[in-house]
């Protein structure tokens, strides 16, 4: 055998011994909601409504709280009115007391630190502060779950059970970033010791594999144990933005769900950020 041989077999091995993670559902307690809003006690009470009946499977929330304009003038002071109770789920909009400049590409000062240092999920509602789409017709029954790594994700998969209206769709999305595996596959092409072409087939396989038997087993799981909705498979590879918005153009999504960010990280992951100031349009829920 020769030495190209015995390295393409290791690929091989490690791949076949690759561990499968099992997706475990559990169901999401969302119990505490508060709305930021940077109006009105009124206004803030119109755009509850609002949500309560666009987000029908939100329910059984036993509190909600506005923290409207008067409530807080900065980012310190905002953090404190959450954190002061229990909060499950946080909702608001871009561009908090920005009215007078909407700067282009950015969630806003309020909404780019609550990201980064809170773990309560934040559901960023469409359009701007200043601006926010109408919810009034919309119901949230097609959701789709966004991720590069989607394999073991349970958490993801579960917020995406969790906010679907019953008889609605969630997609179970992942895309392979194909600049990432550009760059990966260029320095395998640099060892002459790997047959490039083959392992490049190899991993592009295998990478597509894990992901689809990952999703496989999620939805059958979740057709026995989850919520009475339908979950479509989606895995492919490609420019993230462009392959996710046309994903969720073709699918007229009312809510993508994603990461913030990694475990070893604070800023937003990349492609969250990308999608989260690109889709102004569409409810966003980061994890």
């Amino acid at each position: 055998m020769t030495s190209r041989e015995e390295h393409i077999d290791e690929f091989e091995s490690v791949f076949r011994r690759s561990t499968r993670e099992p997706f475990v559902y559990a169901d999401v307690p969302i119990e505490s909601v508060a709305l930021v809003t940077d109006g009105s006690v009124e206004e803030a009470e119109r755009a509850r409504e609002s949500l309560i009946n666009f987000l029908p499977a939100l329910p059984p929330v036993s509190s909600w709280r506005l923290i409207t304009g008067a409530d807080y003038s900065n980012v310190g002071q905002l953090l404190e009115r959450i954190d002061s109770q229990q909060t499950d789920l946080v909702l608001t909009y871009r561009h908090l007391q920005e009215q007078s400049l909407v700067p282009q590409h950015s969630l806003g000062v309020y909404l780019d630190v609550l990201t980064q240092v809170m773990t309560i999920p934040v559901l960023v509602l469409p359009g701007t502060s200043a601006r926010p789409a109408s919810l009034a017709e919309r119901v949230c029954n097609r959701v789709m779950v966004v991720t590069d790594h989607i394999s073991g994700d349970n958490r993801l998969i579960n917020y995406g059970a969790r906010m679907c209206a019953a008889g609605g769709t969630v997609w179970l999305s992942h895309v392979e970033d194909d600049a990432v595996f550009s760059r990966y596959m260029a320095a395998i092409e640099r060892i002459p010791e790997i047959e490039s072409d083959r392992a490049r087939d190899l991993i592009a396989a295998q990478l597509n594999k894990e992901a689809s038997d990952f999703v496989e087993t999620c939805i059958g799981v979740l057709k026995d144990k989850g919520p009475h909705v339908s979950f479509q498979s989606s895995v492919t590879r490609g420019h993230h933005l462009r392959e996710y918005r046309q994903l969720i153009d073709n699918h007229d999504v009312d809510l993508i769900i994603a990461n913030t960010s990694n475990e070893d990280q604070l800023a937003m992951h990349g492609m969250t950020y990308s999608l989260s100031v690109e889709m102004i349009d569409v409810a966003m829920l980061l994890l």
